[in-house]
């Protein structure tokens, strides 16, 4: 998390922002905008703190010096701009509290936390998913009601929704949209949790880790997995196995049931398969005639049959000393997904047509119709299928986020990828795992 407060004084040559980064050691930053200089300066502050009520301390403290100063706060909030010109607008007073009160959540005690939120009170700030988010938060620490802390935890995660789906802003500071949902799934988990709903909670950390994963959420899950669920214990094992080297997963590894996995799993023959499917979540055929509408054009009989029977799941490889996940996302998630391909593969060009010509050229699909239909864990590439009615409708591709005009591993239709990705699997192909990030020695 990275937050950011930009300070304009007229003529705009030396205007300044702040940083701070809320990490296990605390920064605060103070950086000139300098991106019209020939000349760049150094920052002019940098400090480091051992706690983070001392680097907010120490944050507010030089917001309220630039002020001083003459300089005006404004109403950016991306940390990477490094110049506010040419029209810099000062930020709202509500957003400023807004701004208040999430430094009050990283650093200071509940009795101030309450302070902030009530001085929000009537304030456009209340609608605002962040100030939601923030009351569920505090709502939990203090241990309110579970009903309302789900309340305001879940009015966070729709008013985000909402707007996202209607492109109409919100302000979060300078907390990006994925941090702040996945935030908002956190609470959910916990409060589920203490309320022993633990099918609601699973989700909800299951809902956090697929937005952005972390060490802490796997853990959680892991937990919860081996704590109520046994039937699905060997996830929980699956994940030990893969991330006890960074710590969380002591307890689980303790446990003479996870040795025992880690036995049956290292003695398996190098003919295992290697791979299996997670729990199914069949999507409805109203979903996926959804999905059709979003897109503006009928799936193919395999993949649709593929929603209908595995939905949102995941192909779990686990090979004796390595493990990956092929995440296969939801019908309601495909025409997003189809967009976000589309932008970044894009962004740098002046005419998106020039980098259409070129996939038409070389592959005989068009970009536009490419929709990513899986993508491994923590690693940016996915499996793309091909929806234009022409003679390479259904072809499915890799696609890697590092060449992003290359596509590989053609396949004529949806089954055949997933079958040529299995057996690349089984028969250990090196192209095939690095697709997954599994490099064999």
């Amino acid at each position: 998390m990275y937050l950011a407060k930009f300070f304009h004084r007229p003529p705009g040559d030396d205007d300044r922002e702040l940083l701070l980064i809320p990490d296990r050691d605390p920064m605060v930053i103070g950086i000139y905008m300098d991106e019209k200089r020939g000349a760049q300066r150094d920052d002019f502050l940098r400090e480091e703190f051992s706690g983070i009520e001392e680097a907010v301390s120490s944050f507010r403290r030089h917001a309220s010096e630039l002020t001083a100063a003459g300089y005006m706060e404004t109403a950016h909030t991306r940390y990477t701009l490094r110049n506010l010109l040419p029209d810099p607008q000062a930020k709202l007073e509500w957003q400023k509290g807004l701004d208040e009160l999430m430094l009050a959540a990283l650093s200071a005690p509940l009795e101030d936390q309450k302070k902030y939120l009530d001085a929000l009170d009537n304030t456009e700030a209340e609608h605002e998913p962040l100030y939601l988010w923030l009351a569920a938060h505090f709502c939990f620490a203090a241990g309110e009601d579970d009903a309302r802390t789900i309340g305001l935890a879940e009015a966070a995660s729709e008013t985000l929704a909402s707007r996202r789906a209607a492109k109409v802003p919100h302000y979060a500071w300078s907390v990006i949209d994925s941090d702040l949902g996945a935030r908002i799934f956190d609470v959910l988990s916990w409060v589920y949790l203490r309320a022993d709903n633990l099918t609601a909670a699973l989700d909800a950390v299951e809902q956090a880790q697929k937005i952005q994963a972390s060490q802490d959420r796997g853990v959680l899950r892991a937990a919860i997995l081996c704590d109520h669920f046994p039937d699905r214990q060997e996830e929980a094992f699956d994940a030990a196995y893969q991330w006890a080297p960074f710590g969380g997963y002591e307890k689980i590894t303790a446990l003479p049931a996870y040795v025992e996995y880690v036995a049956r799993r290292e003695r398996k023959p190098k003919s295992d398969k290697g791979w299996r499917w997670k729990a199914k979540k069949p999507a409805s055929e109203a979903g996926v005639d959804k999905a059709e509408a979003e897109l503006g054009t009928t799936l193919p009989k395999d993949y649709r049959k593929f929603l209908t029977i595995y939905g949102e799941t995941e192909l779990l490889v686990r090979l004796p000393q390595h493990s990956a996940e092929l995440c296969f996302y939801g019908p309601s998630e495909l025409a997003a997904q189809r967009q976000n391909l589309f932008d970044f593969i894009t962004r740098a060009e002046d005419d998106p047509e020039t980098v259409g010509a070129y996939f038409r050229e070389q592959y005989g699909v068009s970009l536009r119709h490419l929709v990513p239909v899986a993508e491994p864990r923590n690693k940016s590439c996915c499996v793309v299928i091909h929806l234009q009615e022409s003679e390479r409708y259904g072809w499915c591709f890799h696609w890697d986020h590092d060449d992003p005009w290359d596509l590989g591993h053609s396949a004529p239709s949806f089954d055949a990828a997933l079958k040529a990705l299995t057996d690349g699997i089984k028969k250990r192909d090196a192209s095939m795992l690095s697709f997954l990030d599994i490099y064999l020695d």
